[in-house]
């Protein structure tokens, strides 16, 4: 039997998807950075990036369809989505050929500036009269670590929260910039063969625990005070990425 369509598996799949729309219904963030930095402990980095499409697109899209005005976020936003959707595809390609160790690593690197940058980060603030720049600078480097890794929310946080939006603002941004990233991504790993047909059973286990723990974690957020749990979050996501990374070290045999 295949390890993805093993029951045992599926509901460790779903767990972990629960957990990650738990921590995504209470500050809005971090399903995609919770789920695939928890599913490389089951299954391996590719095979979690493959899985983690479906939940992230579908969870963003109902995000997305939240939204205030999808005329104006794409007005605000289109320069980010074009660069980002450009970049995002052509890093794609080059996933696969990288190996399990190295999109480990890539992964840990990128669950550990996250969780840095938003437990110590400097609150920078953007000059309007630069956005497009800035747009096409950090769409490009979304695109570059979305691709390789299927993460790119760290450099288009960094963005957001340099432009001080509410927090409305942010989650409907925040929506619409993923989803369009899921399309050219979807696009890639399906032709460089890390999307296969056994991701999508896993996938849908992904979708249906979302929601859950999304509908759990909105039903809470009124009652953990937010802030705190942000940070026991990060700090969760500190000793993920350590451990990525020290497995990654270990596999390389550099500790040894």
């Amino acid at each position: 039997m295949n390890v993805l369509s093993d029951p045992a598996t599926l509901w460790m799949i779903a767990g972990v998807y629960v957990l990650a729309g738990f921590i995504k219904g209470i500050i809005g963030i971090g399903l995609p950075t919770t789920a695939l930095a928890l599913l490389t402990i089951i299954v391996t980095p590719l095979e979690a990036m493959a899985i983690n499409i479906l939940p992230m697109m579908v969870t963003n899209l109902y995000q997305f369809y939240r939204a205030d005005s999808y005329r104006q976020l794409v007005r605000d936003y289109w320069r980010f989505a074009s660069v980002m959707v450009v970049f995002l595809l052509i890093a794609s390609f080059y996933a696969a050929g990288l190996g399990n160790d190295i999109i480990r690593m890539l992964i840990a690197i990128s669950v550990l500036i996250f969780a840095l940058n938003n437990l110590f980060g400097m609150q920078w603030r953007l000059n309007p009269q630069y956005d497009g720049r800035w747009q096409a600078l950090m769409g490009g480097l979304s695109g570059i670590l979305g691709g390789l890794t299927s993460i790119w929310g760290v450099p288009m946080t960094i963005y957001l929260v340099m432009k001080q939006l509410k927090p409305k603002q942010f989650v409907d941004a925040t929506g619409f910039l993923i989803l369009v990233g899921c399309f050219p991504l979807t696009a890639g790993y399906f032709q460089t063969g890390i999307l296969k047909q056994e991701a999508f059973l896993p996938a849908c286990a992904g979708v249906a625990g979302a929601f859950a723990g999304f509908y759990f974690g909105a039903s809470a957020r009124h009652r953990i005070a937010p802030a705190l749990f942000h940070k026991l979050v990060l700090v969760m996501f500190l000793v993920m990425g350590l451990k990525m990374g020290y497995d990654t070290l270990l596999a390389y045999n550099l500790l040894s």
